[in-house]
C-alpha cells in the first residue's frame, strides 16, 4: 500500500520504478553509472564511489530529487523572515491529519491538522526547555509523507505576539500629558484578511492622570511560554521615582484588558527608589544572562541610570523596586546630570559569541556631543563598566565637536548589515550642523573590546532651509528592517521638521554587494523611497518601525504622526522590489491609518528622547499635543 501510494506520488511507469530503487537505495554495487565496481571492489574512496558512511547519508538524496513539490504552506514566515512569534502556522491540502515539522538538525514532529491548518510551537525555555537567541540563524521545514519540504531560513527576532496566532501584533502606548489618563493598546492582525484590526484587542490602562501611565511600553516573552508578554512605564510615579507593570499573555486569549483602577491589576510591579528618577522613561525586553527568559531593561537619562532585573522564571518577575535590581549601572561617577546617560538602549550580540551585549547612550554628554557606551557580555554577565565608549565622529565637517553637537546617539538601531554573525549598529545625530542631522553606519569588527570602529557610511539630511525653522533633525529616529525580502535589513531614517515642517522618512536600500552607500540629501542625494506626512507640525516620522502587518513574512513600514493627527499608518513592503514613495499631503496613500479609539486621548512613547530641556520635555508638559505612538 505504502509502495504503491509512493508511485502513485512520483508518476512513474512501472519499467522506470526499478531503476528509482537501483539507483536509490542498492547503492555502490548496483549502481555502475556512478559506482565502478572496481573501485567498490576495492573500496577505493573518492568523489565517485564515496565511503559507506557517506554513502548512507546520500543515497536517498537521489529520489528526493523525484518527490513532487510540496503541498505544505508555511503562512507566516518566508525565506529570510525576521520571527517575532513563538509558533509557525500554515496550512495543507484537504485529506491529511497531520504536517512533519522541523528546526535545524532535529527530527521532525506529527503536528495535528486541523481544519487544513497546523501551528506548531518553536522553542521556548518554560515548554521546550531550549530556547533561541534573539539575531540567531535557523532554520524550519514541514511537509507531507513523499513530499518535498517546505524549507526557509530565518533570523530570531523579539516576540510581539501576545496571542499565539503566528503573526506579530502591533503594541502601542498612549501618553499625551500629565493631566490625561495614559493606556497602552494592542492592535491583533484579523484572522481573515490578516490586516490589523482598526480596534485594539487590548486595552490597558491605571485609570488615572499625573503618572504619564504608557510613557514607555516595551514587549518580550519573560515567562518563556512563547507569548508575548507587556511592560509600561508610568515615569511620573510618587514624585517622578518612576513604575513599570507587568502584563503577562494568558495564551491564546492573549493580554487581558485592565483599568489598574476599576478593579483591574497587573502580573508584577517595579518601582524606582530615586525621587525624579523617572523610572519607566525607556523600556526594552531582552534576554541579558542567556537563560531563555527576556529580562527588562529600564534606562532613564534623567538620572543617568540603568536597571536590569532578570526574570524569575515562569512567573516573570515579583513585585520589587530597584534596590533589588540584578545589575546597576550609573554615569558616570559622580552623576553629571547633563549626560542624559540612558537616552536610547538596545540589546544585540556584538562579538558574534551567542551571548546578548547592551548598547546605551548618552545624547548630550560634552555640550551635546553625545556617546555611546558598549557593555560586552561574558557568558551572560554584563561588566560594571563598559569595554568602549564609542564617541561622535569628527567627520564630515563641521563635524560633532563641543559647540556645535550632533546629539549622538538620541536613536539607532543594531542590526545585521552585513550579514555576519556579529550585530552592526546606525546611530542617529539630529543636531549635527545646526540640526541638520546625519546618521553613520558602523560594522561590528566582532572585536571584544573595540567592536566599532570607523564609519562604512554616512548619511547627512536635507538643508535646514527646506525644514521647519531650519530645523530638520534628520536622525531624531532610526530604524532597520529587511523590506524587499532579500535577507539583508535597509535604514528608515525619521526627519520630523523636513519639508517645512510636513516630516519626512527616508528609506535606504543595503546592496548586497557594497552595502549602505554615502548619501547627501542637501547635496543632490536622494533616498530609495520618500514618505512624506500629512500636514505641518504634525511630527510625522517620530516614531518609526519595521514589523511585518500583512502576514506576508516581509517587514513592513510603520511610522507615526502624533501631534495632533494622533494617527499610525503602514506601508506594505514588496518582495524582491521598493515600496511606492507616498506624499500624505499630496495624493499620497498608506496601506492603513490607524486611529486611536473614540473618546480616549493617546500618547506617542517613541517620541525622541532626546534631553530633558529640548523636545522630550516640551513633548510630555504640552497641555495641547496629543500622540499615538508604538513600540
Amino acid at each position: 500500500m505504502v509502495f504503491r501510494t509512493f508511485r502513485q506520488k512520483l508518476k512513474l511507469t512501472p519499467r522506470f520504478l526499478p531503476l528509482v530503487v537501483i539507483f536509490s537505495f542498492i547503492g555502490c554495487w548496483s549502481n555502475p553509472l556512478t559506482h565502478p565496481p572496481i573501485e567498490c571492489l576495492m573500496k577505493i574512496s573518492n568523489f565517485i564511489c564515496p565511503d559507506n558512511d557517506i554513502l548512507r547519508r546520500w543515497s536517498p538524496a537521489y529520489y528526493l530529487l523525484l518527490l513532487p513539490e510540496s503541498t505544505v504552506t508555511i503562512s507566516n514566515l518566508t525565506n529570510h523572515s525576521i520571527v517575532e512569534t513563538g509558533f509557525v502556522v500554515g496550512t495543507v491540502p484537504p485529506g491529511p491529519t497531520f504536517v512533519n515539522v522541523g528546526i535545524d538538525d532535529a527530527q521532525p514532529t506529527q503536528v495535528p491538522v486541523v481544519n487544513g491548518t497546523w501551528r506548531y510551537a518553536l522553542p521556548a525555555k518554560a515548554v521546550t526547555n531550549t530556547f533561541w537567541t534573539y539575531g540567531s540563524l535557523h532554520t524550519i521545514y514541514a511537509h507531507l509523507p513523499y513530499e518535498r519540504s517546505n524549507t526557509i531560513q530565518v533570523r530570531m527576532g523579539t516576540n510581539h505576539d501576545t496571542n499565539g496566532d503566528g503573526y506579530p501584533d502591533l503594541i502601542v502606548s498612549a501618553c499625551p500629558n500629565n493631566s490625561t489618563q495614559g493606556y497602552g493598546y494592542v492592535y491583533t492582525p484579523n484572522p481573515n484578511t490578516k490586516q490589523l484590526e482598526m480596534t485594539p484587542n487590548t486595552v490597558l490602562t491605571n485609570g488615572i492622570t499625573s503618572y504619564f501611565f504608557g510613557s514607555r511600553i516595551g514587549a518580550g516573552d519573560f515567562n518563556g511560554d512563547g507569548y508575548s508578554d507587556i511592560l509600561i512605564g508610568a515615569q511620573a510615579y510618587n514624585a517622578a521615582a518612576g513604575r513599570a507593570y507587568l502584563f503577562l499573555s494568558q495564551g491564546q486569549s492573549g493580554v487581558p484588558s485592565q483599568n489598574l483602577n476599576a478593579g483591574g491589576s497587573a502580573d508584577a510591579i517595579l518601582d524606582g527608589v530615586t525621587g525624579g528618577g523617572r523610572f519607566g522613561t525607556n523600556i526594552i525586553g531582552a534576554d541579558i544572562n542567556h537563560d531563555g527568559y527576556d529580562d527588562a531593561v529600564f534606562a532613564s537619562p534623567w538620572a543617568n541610570e540603568l536597571f536590569i532585573f532578570y526574570s524569575q522564571g515562569t512567573n516573570g518577575f515579583s513585585s520589587l523596586n530597584t534596590n533589588s535590581a540584578n545589575f546597576v549601572f550609573k554615569n558616570p561617577a559622580p552623576p553629571n546630570p547633563d549626560d542624559n546617560f540612558g537616552s536610547f538602549a538596545l540589546a544585540g550580540d556584538i562579538n558574534g559569541d551567542g551571548f546578548l551585549d547592551l548598547v546605551v547612550s548618552a545624547t548630550t554628554h560634552s555640550t551635546i556631543v553625545g556617546r555611546i557606551y558598549i557593555f560586552i557580555s561574558n557568558q551572560g554577565s554584563l561588566p560594571t563598566t563598559p569595554q568602549q565608549i564609542l564617541v561622535a565622529p569628527i567627520e564630515p565637517s563641521p563635524g560633532c565637536a563641543a559647540g556645535t553637537g550632533c546629539q549622538f546617539g538620541t536613536s539607532f538601531a543594531l542590526d545585521y548589515f552585513n550579514s555576519d554573525r556579529c550585530i552592526d549598529l546606525a546611530v542617529g545625530g539630529p543636531s549635527f550642523n545646526s540640526n541638520q542631522g546625519i546618521v553613520f553606519v558602523y560594522h561590528s569588527t566582532c572585536d571584544p573590546i573595540n567592536p566599532y570602529t570607523t564609519p562604512v557610511a554616512t548619511l547627512v539630511g536635507p538643508p535646514t532651509t527646506s525644514c521647519n525653522a531650519n530645523n530638520c533633525s534628520f536622525g531624531g529616529t532610526v530604524a532597520s528592517g529587511d523590506t524587499n525580502g532579500d535577507g539583508l535589513p535597509d535604514l528608515l531614517i525619521g526627519s520630523p521638521g523636513a519639508s517645512s515642517g510636513i516630516g519626512d522618512a527616508y528609506l535606504v536600500l543595503n546592496d548586497q554587494i557594497s552595502g549602505f552607500r554615502n548619501m547627501n540629501l542637501s547635496a543632490g542625494g536622494s533616498a530609495d523611497s520618500l514618505f512624506s506626512g500629512s500636514l505641518v507640525n504634525r511630527g510625522f516620522s517620530q516614531g518609526l518601525k519595521f514589523q511585518d502587518t500583512n502576514a506576508d513574512g516581509l517587514q513592513d513600514i510603520i511610522i507615526s504622526e502624533p501631534l495632533t493627527t494622533n494617527r499610525v499608518y503602514t506601508f506594505h513592503s514588496v518582495r524582491g522590489g521598493l515600496p511606492t514613495s507616498q506624499n500624505l499631503n499630496g495624493s499620497g496613500v498608506t496601506s492603513q491609518t490607524l486611529s486611536p479609539p473614540a473618546g480616549t486621548s493617546l500618547g506617542n512613547t517613541i517620541a525622541l528622547w532626546k534631553t530633558k530641556t529640548r523636545n522630550y520635555l516640551w513633548a510630555i508638559v504640552s497641555q495641547t499635543k496629543k500622540f499615538f505612538g508604538m513600540i
